[in-house]
């Protein structure tokens, strides 16, 4: 078995001979640099199986090196520890965000740094054997300066494009607006055609919501996990997958597998928020366009969190929106977004000359109900009445709770005459239905009467319209209830 050879990377000679005398074993040899420079030079001319690195050096600092290794495809496997003799958390913060994969505080003790090194060499032999060898090569101060250069250049565009796509998803609540902005930022900055958004429901079913590139199809696309260990990554350990030369994954009518030089390749990154997976984003590499590499899958990662977060803020402004428009006990509209619609709705029929008609309804004789059953079978009866709004009225019209057991349905583009039809019908759905009255118990009966009233150009207030259907409902109940009066 060849030796494990092992970088030592330190300007201080002194530290260099500790390390060296600490790690000593027989199947090990030394190399050392005392400068960043010298380092990636040995790095990429010996391929050490290691490489203990301090922070503070010449040249290239200890965070530089490490990302210049990390960050490069013949390298980017080679365990690295930080060695530092400044403040430890932010050390940590810093070497990890560069990948290092360990560090040590100086001074460090010999058994932590020698478990530590077994631990990592023995992890590095895993991978070894995982990947291809790395064939030694040649560099020198000038080509490490050109690499250092493409590197910068390259975080440069991925934290621009991130920020930029990150500053575009949270500007706005509306999910479709976020979904497209991610597929524009997928297409345009990694360049694959064929991105598909999957958000996972209830059922535990992946369930497509928006794609780019795909053939039309008429039927949602459904993710179909085959390989556990796919699936494993993917909601488990919540890590991107790559899968290549396999079936296509997805139930798509009409999708036909795509196959390039390298076989048909699907990345698929995980949607995580608050340590969940809400969804995964699809891409499916055509030929001509760029591998699925660390790198990428890395951005596209970052980018999914975000997705992830602006998605449960969305839904969250939409929760927080509905709770505030609607009656906590009938799941109507209440009493204060109702006047915000009939004040949009009165603009548009005074612009547009579109007629416009309000009824208020109220149940007859509600407090001799409650009364007699109970108020927790009083409210069973508003929310029966509710449901019967509901199954007789458009998605356009604006139903609401107006207070107590008073109702209100607003009817956009509907003349007079149509809706003293509609309060009719629903007046005699009311009075067919039998009231829930109590576990073992026989419904009862309950009526409403009914008030009707239209806009006119003439009206200048939404409360006066209010008024003139509440008067037509004063004048229902007068005349004996259980009735539809018209505002006269």
């Amino acid at each position: 078995m060849p030796d494990k050879k092992i970088l030592l990377v330190d300007d201080d000679l002194d530290i260099l001979g500790i390390l060296s005398a600490t790690l000593k074993a027989k199947d090990r040899t030394f190399i050392t640099a005392s400068d960043g420079v010298e380092a990636v030079e040995k790095v990429f001319t010996e391929m050490p199986d290691m490489v203990l690195l301090d922070v503070m050096m010449p040249k290239m600092n200890g965070y530089q090196v490490c990302r210049l290794l990390k960050n490069d495809k013949l390298t980017w496997h080679i365990p690295v520890i930080m060695l530092t003799a400044r403040d430890k958390d932010r050390d940590r913060f810093y070497g990890t965000s560069v990948g290092a994969d360990d560090y040590i505080v100086k001074p460090f003790h010999p058994q932590e740094i020698r478990q530590k090194v077994e631990a990592l060499l023995g992890k590095a032999g895993e991978v070894k054997k995982a990947c291809p060898l790395s064939t030694p090569v040649r560099t020198n101060e000038s080509n490490l300066l050109t690499k250092v250069n493409s590197l910068l250049d390259r975080k440069l565009m991925e934290m621009t494009f991130l920020q930029h796509m990150t500053k575009a998803i949270v500007s706005t609540f509306d999910e479709e607006k976020i979904l497209e902005t991610i597929l524009s930022g997928v297409t345009s900055y990694l360049g694959y055609r064929r991105v598909m958004v999957f958000m996972m429901e209830e059922s535990g079913a992946v369930i497509e919501r928006l794609c780019t590139g795909f053939p039309k199809h008429g039927e949602k696309a459904v993710l179909d996990l085959k390989d556990p260990d796919a699936y494993h990554r993917l909601l488990i350990k919540k890590e991107p997958v790559v899968l290549s030369g396999k079936a296509s994954i997805i139930a798509l009518p009409g999708a036909k597998a795509v196959e390039d030089e390298d076989g048909e390749q699907q990345g698929i990154v995980p949607i995580v928020s608050r340590e969940e997976v809400r969804g995964m984003v699809l891409l499916e590499r055509q030929a001509g366009e760029p591998p699925f590499s660390e790198e990428r899958l890395s951005v596209l990662s970052t980018l999914a969190s975000q997705l992830g977060l602006a998605l449960d803020n969305a839904r969250l402004y939409r929760k927080t929106l509905h709770l505030s428009i609607t009656d906590g006990l009938t799941g109507l509209y209440n009493a204060r977004y109702f006047y915000e619609r009939l004040e949009v709705e009165m603009s548009r029929a005074r612009r547009y000359k579109h007629e416009l008609t309000l009824f208020m309804l109220d149940l007859d004789f509600f407090k001799r109900y409650n009364d007699t059953y109970g108020h927790l079978v009083g409210d069973e009866a508003l929310k029966h009445l509710a449901g019967i709004l509901k199954e007789n009225t458009r998605e356009t019209d604006t139903v609401a709770r107006y207070g107590g057991e008073e109702f209100c349905v607003l009817l956009p583009e509907t003349e007079p005459e149509k809706a003293l039809v509609l309060a009719e019908r629903i007046r005699k759905a009311v009075e067919v239905a039998g009231f829930y009255t109590g576990a073992g118990k026989a419904p009862d009966s309950l009526t409403v009467s009914v008030g009707v009233a239209t806009f006119t150009d003439e009206i200048l207030e939404a409360e006066e319209l209010v008024r003139m259907a509440d008067k037509a409902l004063y004048c229902a109940k007068e005349s004996g209830r259980n009735k539809v009066c018209a505002f006269s």
